[in-house]
């Protein structure tokens, strides 16, 4: 069997930075625990395949894997398969959709510029009862003086995972930042939250709202890996409590010492009612590779 993939570099305008995703396009007939094994031996932060959907009005059917098993949602590797199944004429024009775990998601825009934005399906999860800035403070290895930016508030939003958003007083405390699992376990706050997504307003970069990274059991302590899957949750925790909110914002991950990654969240609400719920950023193809591996 003769497998086709693509290496492509997602949240990007640039080569060498963004998420590094795999992309299998033609991927009928392979089991998941083949998928499993493509993906360990890649090594990436995840690796998609795409087959024909069942599902009516779905073009395409994308799974995304990492080196430790399947995922429900990660945006960077969404976006990455969207650009591939555009720049490769599976997708058309702009109100293509694809499955996903069972769900439908439409492509808004699946190629202009290198640019893809996808339509997330909105599961809004909040929860304003967060442990006390001292023991977040704790958690995440900083002086309490250092929590907190501008009237943002420290609290939960999920879409759909749940995740701990800690507003930081400016770039140099979030990339300081360092998790401490044990103080995270010793909290209740671990039962509610995935992980930790540290944000602030107060950064060196141009035409960026807001640097963020993400923090948590797993990641260790020197990594800032992709915000894709946290990002839907940012943008609707920008915008809990604000009625008639109509936003799009730039989120930069990584800085000059690690792979910076850009991504846009716009959020639509009519009243208190979240209406639209978008995901995008930019591509850049960087290679294409084969597996030679016996047919299952």
């Amino acid at each position: 069997m003769n497998l086709k993939y693509n290496l492509l570099n997602a949240f990007t305008k640039t080569h060498f930075n963004g998420a590094q995703i795999a992309v299998f396009n033609q991927a009928e007939g392979l089991s998941s625990v083949r998928m499993l094994e493509l993906a360990k031996e890649l090594n990436l932060t995840e690796t998609v395949f795409i087959s024909q959907s069942d599902m009516k009005g779905c073009d395409a059917k994308l799974q995304i894997f990492t080196p430790q098993g399947e995922c429900d949602f990660a945006g960077q590797a969404v976006v990455a398969a969207c650009y591939i199944m555009a720049d490769s004429g599976l997708l058309n024009g702009s109100d293509a959709c694809i499955e996903l775990n069972g769900q439908k998601l439409e492509i808004i825009q699946s190629l202009k510029n290198q640019k893809v934005q996808v339509s997330i399906p909105v599961s809004e999860k909040y929860d304003d009862y967060v442990p006390s800035n001292q023991e977040l403070a704790d958690i995440i290895g900083l002086d309490k003086s250092e929590i907190g930016y501008q009237n943002y508030k420290s609290m939960i939003a999920g879409c759909p995972l749940p995740y701990l958003m800690i507003p930081v007083k400016n770039n140099r405390v979030l990339r300081s930042a360092q998790f401490h699992e044990n103080k995270w376990q010793l909290s209740f706050v671990a039962s509610l939250a995935s992980q930790v997504l540290l944000f602030t307003g107060d950064h060196p970069f141009d035409d960026i709202n807001f640097s963020a990274r993400l923090l948590g059991k797993g990641i260790s302590v020197n990594d800032d890996p992709p915000i894709g899957a946290a990002a839907p949750a940012f943008g609707l925790y920008l915008s809990h409590g604000i009625n008639d909110y109509h936003r799009s914002c730039l989120i930069q991950r990584g800085d000059k010492d690690k792979r910076i990654s850009i991504m846009e969240i716009n959020v639509d609400k009519h009243g208190s009612e979240v209406v639209g719920l978008q995901l995008g950023g930019h591509v850049v193809k960087m290679a294409e590779g084969y597996f030679d591996i016996p047919d299952e």
